[in-house]
């Protein structure tokens, strides 16, 4: 079986950091994770892929996804994240001599390596003799203080629709449909995306110009490019964030606020963290405007429908 790094030509960046708000002294922490784009990869062979209503519940917390899958048989704690191109899985440590990629972004270095899964479930969907790509978490672990069994991305959610209900957190791997209802109701908002890689990307239309913002269910707060927030004269509020990425460098990063009440149902301006976006820029594409993350998701409930590409809002 081919490997799973050997897909990877053109995976630019691994982010997992953790954001501590500062407000004088330590007011919250929220943690950001972010993988990068990835080239042309296998994709799983799923037994029943084309999941039912069953739902999978999940606790929310630093305003990540944490969820129970079977791994090999064992339970384990992973992160629902639309931002992982594959299932990543926590090796702590233990493939460090087999590494054989390195992942760079605003986060620092991190070693990849290759990562035999036998059997992985979640919900009523699995997957046998997988490469998953595998990273030490440890230190991710440490200062979030969960356990962290890894992340399941794209390969494992694109099949449909993922549907996630923050108010009663849970999630499910649902049919595409093309008039979706949740609990009855009609979405309140539908945007269409493009998939830059495997990241869903929507087009806003901000004071007459286009910016794309990526959508990601493991990114913690809501970022925003150097460059656009300079662009879309966004307000500085409140306190800097400090960002520590997985090489340990912190970073103090401004935090604004844009009104966006025309795109999004809802009038509250919407709070951003700006940084550098820059590794994750694709040749030829427009420049990526921001990251709209959990901070702005868990207003809504989410359907993401890969297959017609369209994100509803609830």
């Amino acid at each position: 079986m081919t490997s799973a790094l050997s897909y990877r030509a053109r995976f630019h960046c691994l982010l997992a950091v953790v954001a501590v708000l500062w407000a004088g002294l330590l007011s919250g922490q929220r943690s950001v994770n972010l993988l990068g784009g990835v080239g042309e990869r296998a994709a799983p062979t799923l037994v029943n892929p084309r999941a039912s209503a069953a739902s999978e519940a999940f606790v929310l917390d630093r305003n990540l996804i944490f969820f129970e899958a079977s791994v090999n048989g064992a339970p384990g704690s992973f992160i629902l994240d639309t931002g992982a191109p594959t299932l990543v899985v926590n090796n702590r440590g233990g493939g460090d001599n087999d590494s054989r990629f390195t992942g760079l972004g605003a986060g620092g270095q991190v070693s990849l390596t290759d990562h035999r899964v036998d059997h992985f479930e979640m919900l009523d969907r699995s997957v046998d003799n997988y490469w998953a790509i595998g990273v030490d978490l440890r230190d991710m672990e440490i200062r979030t203080g969960k356990r962290i069994d890894g992340f399941v991305g794209y390969d494992l959610l694109n099949e449909g629709e993922l549907r996630i209900d923050y108010h009663k957190q849970t999630f499910q791997l649902l049919a595409s449909q093309r008039r979706p209802r949740h609990d009855g109701q009609l979405p309140r908002a539908s945007l269409r995306f493009a998939l830059a890689d495997h990241l869903p990307v929507i087009e806003l239309k901000i004071d007459g110009k286009r910016y794309r913002f990526a959508i990601d269910t493991g990114a913690g707060l809501n970022l925003l490019a150097d460059w656009a927030a300079e662009k879309l004269a966004a307000e500085v509020v409140g306190a800097s964030v400090n960002v520590q990425g997985l090489d340990g460098r912190a970073v103090d990063c401004p935090s604004v606020q844009l009104s966006m009440s025309e795109h999004f149902p809802g009038d509250e301006a919407l709070q951003f963290v700006t940084t550098d976006l820059s590794h994750l820029q694709e040749a030829g594409d427009l420049p990526l405007a921001g990251i709209l993350g959990s901070s702005f998701l868990s207003q809504y409930t989410v359907g993401i429908d890969y297959r017609r590409q369209k994100m509803h809002l609830w």
